[in-house]
């Protein structure tokens, strides 16, 4: 799996269990977090730092060079138009790579994050398979992502 970087794919990393699983990211605070799981495998791609994340050329090829299974993407906003958007564009192209290498993509993000936008979009909402977040979100929401073809779970 790969786990980009961000605040709801730390709790992931911290929620799982010391398996046989390969990792793949780009994040210090998630690498910092499964290094003390010996039975993942932690798969970093490199490049330079920016803030708490590894972005550039060199992470991109890398990326683009595995076979992923599944990657959980997080985003800045979510938006039924412009889909899942950040405000750097450091991450840009490391986020697209994801989703083009990915066999499933689930964007994952907290309800806070619905209907707004952030200056760079990375990916459609039908480049998604499954979009996940917290039961925060209202009824009515879910019901206009899902009418816009939008397969969303909620979840604690």
């Amino acid at each position: 799996i790969a786990l980009d970087g961000g605040s709801t794919t730390l709790e992931i990393a911290r929620r799982l269990d010391n398996i046989s699983l390969t990792v793949i990211t780009n994040d210090v605070y998630i690498i910092s977090e499964l290094v003390l799981k010996d039975h993942i495998r932690l798969v970093v791609p490199g490049g330079y730092r920016v803030r708490n994340m590894l972005a550039g050329q060199e992470a991109v090829a890398y990326v683009k060079s595995l076979n992923i299974q599944k990657a959980f993407l997080s985003a800045t906003a979510v938006n039924i138009e412009q889909g899942l958007s950040i405000y750097t564009g450091d991450f840009i192209e490391y986020k697209q790579a994801l989703v083009s290498t990915a066999r499933k993509v689930y964007a994952v993000t907290d309800h806070h994050k619905f209907g707004h936008t952030a200056l760079r979009t990375f990916a459609s909402l039908q480049e998604v398979d499954v979009l996940l977040t917290d039961s925060g979100l209202p009824s009515e929401t879910v019901k206009k992502f899902r009418e816009a073809g939008v397969n969303i779970e909620c979840g604690d």
